[in-house]
């Protein structure tokens, strides 16, 4: 290589310092900018392309300069696949968690915050009902008690029916808090799809397109919270021996296969949500591009998910508003194996049902004694005395019982003694008696089995059930939290910025490049002294 070329070689590498600096400075003003990759100068030195025929074996030959080759991003694929699946099981167990919250909010019968623990209004009320009881007795049967007993019977109806109302006004709250969430998820797929296009066009241009990259990524973790996906990448031909990069994303299910798929490239597909009455189910639209054109491979099909294809916020929210626990059917658990023991709204509600039901049917069974003023105490509302499907929302004080023609017996004996108080005593016994709370009381093809205990221990088991559900749950959610954490600082050590790393390469290139134009100037000297000398 001769002077001439010499000086090529410095254009080079003046060139490829000026690169460095320009990356060096991307990198650094982008520090702070959300899902921005790290990038990274690659260089070649380039070589002669052809060795002299004549050339002596005592003749060096030496590189040319060095070339820049590109720019790429510094990625770990394994740590984003193991940061994704772990931003799933947070997704999964954050939305979970949100919903029990939400409903101890409004079952939580251990104490208001006060100084001294209070045993919660329904539980009180059942006290008061029995405290009444007993001073009847007492006072042996005396018909002022029956409209005490009465007002602390409508008390206790409202809270049943305000608790199952306010569990209504939840479940309506969160079959919206799906539909947004859906429409979300659709969003970033339609997002992805046209990053997808943008991406495409730029590998065709010659242009990494390395902050689209970025803005796939970002959206690609977004929506890895909602669901657990699978990302693979592979080379598509586009003709004219030109291949690009495709990006495939799938719903990766229990089983550990690949499941559906979400994005295929340049088609994406879209979510839609149930009704109750299909179990909220979760169905992907046909594959189709920015046109509205179909897949070519998988045409016009709709996919309708099966129990553990989807995982993350999504099945959290599907499994609060669906969630029976033991009032689940033989059916729903053939389906869907953990169905006995995922609790949400719909368990909280038939449990309180459950409850309301074996009360008032008890107390209704104790009062129709055949006597004048026996009847039912409890209906299925104000205006009848209908008790045949008594629950939570509907319990209420009998019509006959409200317009006194239904009183609290204290007696089932026709010619009983004056005073005489047995019936009253079984009705006091009642409340600490061991009663079975059979599902299939509430809902006929459960597979549960019923639980033993009296009134108090059934709203005990209610809220403890609630409470070992939170505590579960917030504990794996923590869990799942730190090694998110552990996650994401491995991975930003990877892909995130570091000053001292940029320092020290602003320093590098400021050097290579104050050194190639010092190159120049020796060579310009050179040149000079063998033009002008010669003469």
């Amino acid at each position: 290589m001769g002077t001439f070329g010499s000086f090529t070689t410095v254009r080079l590498g003046i060139y490829s310092a000026q690169k460095g600096l320009d990356v060096t400075g991307n990198n650094i003003t982008n520090i702070n900018t959300e899902g921005y990759t790290r990038q990274r100068l690659n260089q070649v030195s380039l070589i002669p392309s052809a060795v002299d025929r004549y050339s002596s074996s005592y003749n060096a030959r030496i590189g040319q300069g060095s070339v820049v080759a590109g720019i790429t991003q510094l990625r770990d694929p394994g740590l984003d696949i193991l940061y994704r699946r772990s931003n799933a099981d947070v997704g999964s167990a954050n939305a979970k968690l949100d919903g029990l919250n939400s409903l101890a909010d409004i079952l939580d019968e251990v104490g208001k915050g006060d100084l001294e623990q209070d045993d919660g209004v329904i539980l009180s009320q059942l006290n008061d009902m029995r405290d009444l009881i007993s001073q009847a007795i007492a006072s042996g049967g005396s018909s002022t008690y029956n409209d005490l007993i009465r007002s602390s019977a409508d008390a206790l109806v409202t809270h049943f029916n305000s608790y199952a109302n306010k569990l209504t006004q939840l479940h309506g709250t969160y079959e919206t808090k799906l539909d947004q969430q859906v429409t979300e998820v659709n969003d970033i797929l339609t997002q992805i799809r046209d990053l997808n296009l943008s991406i495409r066009d730029a590998d065709l241009r010659g242009d990494p397109g390395l902050e689209l990259r970025d803005q796939r990524n970002l959206l690609l973790d977004n929506l890895s919270e909602y669901m657990d996906i699978d990302v693979t990448y592979s080379m598509e031909d586009v003709g004219a021996n030109t291949q690009v990069e495709k990006l495939t994303v799938t719903l990766a299910n229990s089983t550990g296969q690949t499941g559906n798929m979400l994005v295929d490239g340049l088609y994406a597909t879209q979510l839609s949500s149930g009704t109750e009455a299909d179990g909220y189910a979760v169905t992907l639209s046909a594959l189709k591009n920015d046109k509205g054109e179909l897949h070519p491979d998988t045409g016009n099909k709709d996919v309708q998910l099966a129990e553990g294809d989807l995982y993350g916020s999504i099945q959290s929210i599907r499994d609060i508003l669906t969630g029976e626990g033991e009032f689940a059917s033989q059916d729903d658990i053939n389906h869907d194996k953990d169905a006995s023991t995922t609790r949400g709204i719909p368990y909280y509600q038939k449990a309180l049902d459950s409850l309301a039901h074996e009360f008032a049917a008890k107390m209704n069974e104790l009062n129709n004694t055949g006597l004048t003023g026996g009847g039912n105490l409890f209906s299925m509302g104000s205006d009848t005395n209908d008790a045949s499907n008594i629950t939570a929302s509907n319990i209420s004080v009998s019509m006959d019982w409200a317009n006194q023609k239904v009183t609290v017996q204290t007696t089932a004996e026709i010619n009983a003694p004056s005073g005489d108080t047995s019936r009253l005593a079984e009705f006091l016994a009642l409340f600490d008696s061991e009663i079975s709370f059979d599902p299939t009381n509430v809902q006929g093809d459960a597979a549960g089995d019923p639980f033993n205990g009296t009134f108090e221990d059934m709203l005990l088991k209610i809220q403890s059930t609630l409470g070992e559900d939170q505590m579960s749950t917030d504990s794996i959610l923590n869990n799942y939290t730190v090694t998110l954490g552990d996650l994401y600082v491995d991975r930003q050590g990877v892909t995130g910025v570091d000053l001292n790393d940029e320092a020290a390469n602003l320093m590098t290139y400021q050097k290579a490049y104050t050194a190639a134009c010092r190159l120049m100037t020796t060579l310009n000297e050179a040149l000079d002294s063998l033009i002008n000398g010669t003469l």
